[in-house]
C-alpha cells in the first residue's frame, strides 16, 4: 500500500496512475494518518500529483485523524497553498468542516495570515461581498452628517462552520478593513442580531440590525450604493 505514498512523493504521475487503476489503496492511510491525497495537498511541488489522485478518485475531503484533525483544504489553507485550495474546491471540498481546533479551513487561512487564501475561500461560499461604508464618529454627526466621519470597507456575509451539517448554516457579517487585510475588523453574528425590516416609504432604505441582548456595545454605520444601514454590535 506505501507504494503510491511513494510515487506521489516522487512526483511520479504515470506510475501513480497505474498503481491507482490497480486500485493500490487510494485511501489507506500511514502512521501520520495521511492518504496520499493529504500528502499531496502539503507540497507545492506535488500539484500535479493532486490532480491525478482527483482523476483517480481520491476523497477530496479525507480526514486526517491525528493531533491535528484536518481536511486537504485545512492542510492547503495553512501553508498558503492558493492553487491547490481553488482546485480542491472546484471538486466539491467542504470549507466548513471544522478540525479539531473547531477551526474552517477559512478561519486557519485567515490565523496564518494568507489574504489570497480568504478573498479565495470567501467568494467561493459568501452569499455577498462589497465595498461599504462604515461610519464611526460622534452620534449627533451620525445623525445630521454621517459621510463627515466614514471609511470604506470590504464586507462579505458567509456561512459559519459547524459540528452538526444537518442544521441550518449561521451567518456572520465580516468587516475588513481592506481588500490585503486576512484578519477581519470585526465578525457580526448574524444569529444574535436583531433585524429591522427597512421602511419602503423612505427614498433612501435603511435597515437597522442590533444586538438581542443588551450590552456593552459600540456604534458604526454602513452603507451600500444608495443603501445605508445603521449597525450596533458588541465585538465577538
Amino acid at each position: 500500500m506505501g507504494q503510491l505514498f511513494e510515487q506521489v512523493s516522487h512526483k511520479d504521475n504515470e506510475d501513480t496512475k497505474s498503481l491507482g487503476h490497480e486500485d493500490a489503496g487510494l485511501e489507506w492511510v500511514d502512521k501520520e494518518g495521511r492518504t496520499p491525497f493529504i500528502l499531496a495537498c502539503t507540497k507545492l511541488k506535488l500539484f500535479d500529483g493532486e490532480k491525478t489522485l482527483l482523476q483517480l478518485g481520491s476523497d477530496v475531503n479525507a480526514f486526517r485523524f491525528d493531533c491535528n484533525g484536518e481536511t486537504p483544504l485545512h492542510h492547503a489553507a495553512n501553508i498558503g497553498l492558493e492553487n491547490t485550495v481553488k482546485l480542491l474546491l472546484s471538486h466539491g471540498a467542504n470549507p466548513l468542516v471544522l478540525n479539531d481546533d473547531f477551526q474552517t479551513p477559512l478561519e486557519v487561512a485567515r490565523a496564518q495570515g494568507y489574504s489570497n487564501i480568504v478573498r479565495t475561500i470567501e467568494s467561493h461560499i459568501c452569499l455577498f461581498s462589497g465595498w461599504m461604508r462604515e461610519f464611526y464618529g460622534p452620534s449627533y454627526v451620525e445623525l445630521f452628517a454621517p459621510q463627515l466621519l466614514s471609511r470604506r470597507v470590504w464586507v462579505v456575509i458567509v456561512p459559519t462552520g459547524s459540528q452538526n451539517p444537518t442544521k441550518p448554516f449561521k451567518l456572520e457579517l465580516v468587516v475588513y478593513a481592506s481588500l490585503q487585510d486576512a484578519q477581519p475588523r470585526t465578525v457580526i453574528p448574524l444569529w444574535k442580531a436583531k433585524l429591522e425590516e427597512p421602511k419602503s416609504d423612505q427614498s433612501d432604505a435603511s435597515v437597522m440590525i442590533g444586538p438581542t441582548r443588551k450590552r456593552q456595545r459600540r456604534r458604526g454605520y454602513i452603507s451600500h450604493a444608495r443603501r445605508w444601514a445603521q449597525v450596533d454590535w458588541r465585538k465577538c
